[in-house]
């Protein structure tokens, strides 16, 4: 009976031990594995979230000092357009995404990069923008003329002319700017000149010993009126420049140099000088062309390309002597290119350099009932080196330092030139 009831016992407890032994077990190590896996994925999306919200406080401290002098207001119109956009950005990307993958935006421009765009080119998002420029020219020629023939061939009979003519330019500038749109741009420049020229001559009455000079003076007198146009063509792109198609038109407002007179100076036949001198050319003339700018941080690079012409304009007088004689003049066209190269050494401030050369045609003159006549001497060629500082003093001021030295006889020996920028 023992017996049996142990069998009895012994057959549902190995029941119960098979029926163990046949439910799966769990696999402790997958799990961990699947816990360490799920803990890696936390830990960079808490990166990922670290990350993206420096870089955002980043862009609120940027914003934040560029309107310090203003209302702590309309940040995102006073802001520079990739600024807001890179903050809009900063807060839509996705935060899952690894800190490793983000893609690092450059840095906002630069008030003094701003600066040099302006001066340079065109810059679209200021409303109003209003320029005073005063600049001075430096003109030194001097000139030998011979008026005889030769002896012996080595003795020269006859008058030696040495002129020199000094002029010192000062010319104020006054631009405003108003922007039509983000893509368009009109200005409008009114020059006041005042010119102080020494005429300087030897060789008087055979006498190369014998000097006399005379000096002549304007002004401050207006110059010739003009008025630009700016249309932003392409904005500029990884790949591409920023590319601005110009169009400008230059009134006779100033006085013009046709039917002067000039009069001998006592004491020196060879010495002849105009009774006045004059502020404008006289004529109407028009200029088309583009300019191009890149940014190639931390450097900005810019070019400009420009066509000169000048209309033809009837004179009731355009003879130098003697009673006055009608007719026309047609100054010859030009062409001018430029390119430099501007580096922001900090928010403030950058330094530029720039080459620029002009090609003048020869001009024309016709009395009436003749034919066009070419003036011989006429056509140039000047090119200049500039050098500039810009200074930003805060969002909306800005000053402009310009050194030029003339390479041609046809340019300004030295040019020197200080500009200020108040925007709107």
């Amino acid at each position: 009976m023992k017996t049996i009831t142990r069998s009895l016992l012994a057959i549902p407890l190995c029941s119960l031990s098979m029926v163990a032994h046949a439910a799966p077990v769990p696999n402790v190590d997958q799990m961990r594995k699947q816990l360490k896996e799920l803990q890696s994925r936390y830990e960079e999306q808490g990166n990922a979230m670290r990350t993206m919200e420096a870089r955002l406080q980043q862009l609120e401290k940027t914003i934040q000092a560029l309107n310090a002098s203003e209302q702590p207001v309309k940040v995102a119109q006073k802001a520079p357009a990739n600024i807001v956009e890179a903050a809009n950005h900063a807060k839509t990307q996705s935060v899952a995404s690894s800190s490793k993958d983000e893609v690092v935006r450059e840095a906002p421009p630069s008030r003094s990069a701003e600066a040099v765009y302006q001066e340079q080119h065109a810059l679209f998002d200021r409303r109003f923008t209003f320029e005073t420029g005063l600049s001075y020219s430096r003109y030194d020629r001097k000139q030998l003329s011979l008026n005889g023939f030769l002896a012996l061939d080595a003795i020269f009979l006859g008058n030696i002319n040495v002129d020199t003519v000094k002029a010192d330019i000062w010319t104020l500038d006054l631009t405003g700017r108003y922007t039509l749109s983000d893509r368009m741009q009109f200005d409008l420049n009114a020059p006041f000149l005042y010119r102080d020229t020494t005429y300087l001559s030897a060789g008087a009455n055979y006498a190369s010993t014998a000097y006399s000079e005379k000096e002549l003076t304007m002004g401050p007198k207006l110059g010739d009126v003009s008025a630009g146009f700016y249309y932003q063509l392409y904005k500029e792109t990884q790949n591409r420049p920023d590319i601005v198609w110009n169009l400008r038109v230059k009134a006779p407002t100033g006085s013009n140099p046709y039917g002067v007179k000039v009069e001998e100076v006592p004491g020196n036949t060879n010495l002849k000088v105009p009774t006045e001198l004059s502020s404008g050319n006289g004529v109407w003339a028009a200029s088309t062309g583009l300019s191009f700018v890149k940014t190639l941080d931390p450097a900005i690079v810019f070019a400009s390309l420009n066509y000169f012409y000048n209309f033809p304009h009837h004179f009731d007088d355009i003879s130098a002597t003697g009673a006055a004689a009608p007719g026309d003049i047609k100054l010859g066209d030009s062409f001018q290119y430029g390119l430099g190269t501007a580096f922001a050494l900090n928010e403030r401030m950058s330094l530029s350099m720039s080459f620029t050369q002009r090609f003048s045609a020869k001009s024309k003159s016709k009395l009436d009932g003749q034919d066009w006549q070419t003036i011989p001497g006429s056509d140039a060629n000047a090119a200049m080196l500039n050098f500039g500082a810009t200074y930003g003093l805060n969002d909306r001021e800005s000053v402009v330092v310009n050194v030029g030295a003339g390479l041609t006889p046809d340019a300004p020996n030295a040019t020197v030139g200080v500009k200020y920028i108040n925007s709107f």
